[in-house]
């Protein structure tokens, strides 16, 4: 899977408005250390920006559009980003602990190293992303759509996958320690390079669907 990345200019304006109001929009930044925590907004738009260990923690940002965008050591956490579109973005290295993006739409998006603990991507759509050495436990992707997402590497323990869309998603090594809704996953491939990860999924697999293993001096 070939997924696009951000195109940015090579020079960068730092100018960001003193207030930000719905419908601005941010084009053509390179923001370091801006602290935009807690902003309230609808249909922001953010094109062609870098953002590095910026703080957008607790933002509600309701029908954000991110494009061609990189978020390096950002903390994003706790924010919500209902119905947004993010395209051709790359996250790496941030924190992004109970962020919110229910019906969001990803579409060539890469994120690396980051923390999603607790995520919720309830009936979001995922169209060419990949998610590499992310930590996301607990995280809820109930009826999202994950056709083709890749995932790489990643801590899923105690992940909600009921009622997804999987077909041609693919994980590669990853934890699955009290992963739920895994019968959800019909058409997908999971690959792990270890016996032992490929062991705790069957077993993962055996009990959502409900079937009880046994050894036969157990039945006596």
């Amino acid at each position: 899977m070939k997924i696009a990345v951000p195109r940015l200019r090579a020079q960068l304006e730092s100018a960001l408005p003193e207030q930000i109001e719905d419908e601005e929009r941010l084009l053509d930044l390179g923001l370091e250390d801006v602290d935009l925590s807690d902003l309230e907004a609808e249909h922001i738009e953010v094109s062609g920006c870098r953002l590095t260990r910026c703080k957008l923690a607790g933002s509600d940002l309701e029908k954000l559009i991110v494009v061609d965008t990189e978020l390096v050591q950002c903390d994003i956490a706790n924010a919500r980003w209902s119905d947004a579109a993010l395209t051709r973005v790359a996250i790496t290295a941030s924190r992004m602990i109970g962020f919110a993006g229910p019906g969001a739409t990803f579409q060539h998006v890469t994120v690396r190293d980051t923390v999603l603990d607790f995520g919720s991507f309830r009936f979001a759509k995922f169209h060419k992303v990949e998610l590499t050495d992310c930590r996301l436990q607990n995280a809820d992707f109930v009826s999202a759509d994950l056709t083709g997402a890749v995932f790489r590497r990643c801590d899923l323990s105690g992940v909600e996958f009921s009622q997804v869309k999987a077909t041609k998603a693919v994980f590669v090594d990853c934890t699955w320690d009290g992963a739920k809704g895994l019968a959800s996953l019909a058409g997908a491939t999971v690959a792990a390079a270890s016996p032992i990860d490929t062991l705790a999924f069957t077993s993962a697999v055996t009990v959502a669907t409900g079937i009880t293993l046994a050894h036969p001096d157990d039945l006596d």
